[in-house]
């Protein structure tokens, strides 16, 4: 008896032939269910590392009022005088904003 690869007493031209009505079986499916042309898709792995590349790459808004409030506030000396007042307001943005 001779074995040939994984099928043994097969006949290898049947085997070629289904093989290959599997694969144009397989390929017919695959095209009728997308239009003409080429497809690509996205892990969204990638996905969220591009939409991270774009929130980074997006300019910080800077808001005039609110620098010139802070600059006031330093120059008086009354900016960062009780660290437990900042933390509160800190935390309970930081809240607000989740909800």
């Amino acid at each position: 008896m001779k074995i040939e690869g994984n099928r043994p007493n097969v006949d290898s031209s049947a085997a070629s032939k289904v093989d290959a009505a599997r694969t144009a079986s397989s390929r017919g499916k695959d095209q009728a269910g997308r239009a003409n042309g080429d497809a690509v898709t996205v892990s969204p792995d990638v996905e969220l590392a591009q939409r991270a590349i774009d929130s980074a790459s997006q300019p910080n808004a800077v808001r005039p009022d609110a620098v010139a409030r802070g600059k006031s506030l330093l120059a008086s000396g009354s900016l960062g005088t009780d660290a437990g007042q900042l933390a509160d307001t800190l935390i309970q943005r930081l809240i607000d904003n989740q909800l």
